[in-house]
């Protein structure tokens, strides 16, 4: 029996930027669906600019797999500029992700509200 998604994904473009937002519950089983579902969505439309709201998304991968989760991005993501929008209790996790992301040439900013996420993303 093939395990059902936990996790929801609904896309747009607004304004020459994706915005993907991902609801529901993530695990270590379900991360690498979650990816593949994540990168058809951007593969189809190619953005620069790109807005990612995980504030509903109940479940987090832990320091040391975001780490290495970071380094199999595909290489088409180091173009594209990205803002993370989360929860203002993941914000021990902000400046990790930003680190990660910048030493593998993926530039991220980490953002609590969607509406100044999406202004900066806009003056990028």
């Amino acid at each position: 029996m093939e395990n059902q998604a936990e996790y929801q994904i609904s896309s747009s473009v607004n304004d020459g930027i994706l915005e993907i937002v991902i609801t529901g519950k993530i695990t270590k089983d379900s991360i690498g669906q979650l990816d593949n579902d994540v990168y058809s969505i951007i593969k189809s439309i190619n953005p620069r600019k790109l807005v990612v709201d995980i504030r509903a998304l109940k479940g987090r991968l832990g320091i040391t797999e975001t780490f290495f989760h970071a380094q199999d991005y595909p290489s088409g993501f180091r173009r594209i500029q990205s803002a993370i929008v989360d929860l203002p209790e993941n914000a021990d996790f902000q400046s990790f992700v930003e680190d990660v992301k910048s030493n593998i040439g993926i530039s991220t900013k980490w953002f609590t509200d969607i509406e100044v996420a999406r202004d900066w993303i806009k003056g990028k």
